[in-house]
C-alpha cells in the first residue's frame, strides 16, 4: 500500500507513523518554567543522535494548538533533564502523561522523588536508572499555522546520572538497566529478548549476504507497494 501522508487526519496519522517507527525509546522529561513551576512529562518521540557531542533529541507536542507545558519551559528556559524509564516505572511514567492543570505537580502523581541536577535547574527522577541533564541548542517548530504541530527539541547533554550497578565499567548493562519503549496505541515493550550482530568488515560482506536468507519479494501487476 502506498500512502500519501497528507492525505491523513492527525488521527489517522498518529497510529500509522507510531505503529510503523517502534519501539521508540522513553524520555521523562523534567523541566522548571521562569514562574517557578515545575513540570515531568514522558515523550516517546524521543532519541539520541550524536555521541561527541552527546545529543538527544525530544518532540514535545501540542494540545489544541497551544505547546504543552514541557515545551513552553523549554523555550522559556532553554533546561531540561531527561530520565530513563525502566520496567519498574514504566506505570508510574504513564501517570505523569494524564492531561492536567498546569498547576498540578507530576511527580506527586507518579510518585517519584526529584533528585538535584548539578548544570541545570530541572530535578532528575531519582528513581530512574539513568538521566541526562541538558541544554538546549535549537527548537525546530515542525508545524503550521494552520495545523500545529510537535516541536522538534535537540539538547546538549552537560552531565549523565547512571546506576552504579548498571554500568560495567563505562559501558551499560542493558540486563541492569531494563529499559522500557513504546510500540503504537497503547502498547509498551521490554528490551529483554536481545540479540546480537558484529559489524562485518568490507571482506566479510558477500561471506553474510551468502548466509543470510533472501526475502522473497512477489509484485502483481496493479497492485500498490
Amino acid at each position: 500500500m502506498l500512502i500519501d501522508p497528507t492525505t491523513l487526519g492527525r488521527q489517522e496519522l498518529n497510529r500509522l507513523v507510531n505503529g510503523l517507527v517502534a519501539p521508540r525509546p522513553i524520555a521523562w522529561v523534567s523541566t522548571v518554567g521562569e514562574d517557578g513551576s515545575c513540570n515531568l512529562a514522558p515523550f516517546s518521540f524521543f532519541n539520541a543522535f550524536s555521541f561527541d557531542p552527546p545529543v538527544v533529541a525530544v518532540g514535545p507536542g501540542q494540545r489544541s494548538g497551544v505547546p504543552k507545558d514541557s515545551l513552553r519551559n523549554i523555550r522559556e528556559t532553554g533546561e531540561l533533564t531527561v530520565s530513563l524509564v525502566d520496567e519498574e516505572l514504566a506505570e508510574r511514567a504513564n501517570l505523569s502523561s494524564a492531561e492536567v492543570d498546569y498547576d498540578a505537580d507530576e511527580w506527586e502523581l507518579a510518585g517519584v522523588t526529584p533528585a538535584p541536577s548539578v548544570d541545570v535547574r530541572p530535578a532528575r527522577v531519582a528513581e530512574s536508572p539513568a538521566a541526562f541533564e541538558c541544554r538546549v541548542r535549537t527548537v525546530v517548530d515542525l508545524g503550521t499555522a494552520e495545523r500545529p504541530a510537535n516541536g522538534l527539541v535537540i539538547a546538549m547533554v552537560t552531565r549523565i546520572h547512571v546506576r552504579n550497578e548498571a554500568l560495567d565499567g563505562l559501558v551499560p548493562r542493558p540486563d541492569v538497566l531494563r529499559l522500557v519503549g513504546r510500540l503504537g496505541g497503547n502498547l509498551w515493550c521490554t528490551t529483554r529478548d536481545r540479540f546480537a550482530l558484529e559489524r562485518p568488515t568490507s571482506a566479510r560482506v558477500e561471506d553474510v549476504k551468502r548466509d543470510v536468507p533472501q526475502r522473497s519479494v512477489v509484485s502483481t501487476p496493479g497492485s500498490q507497494e
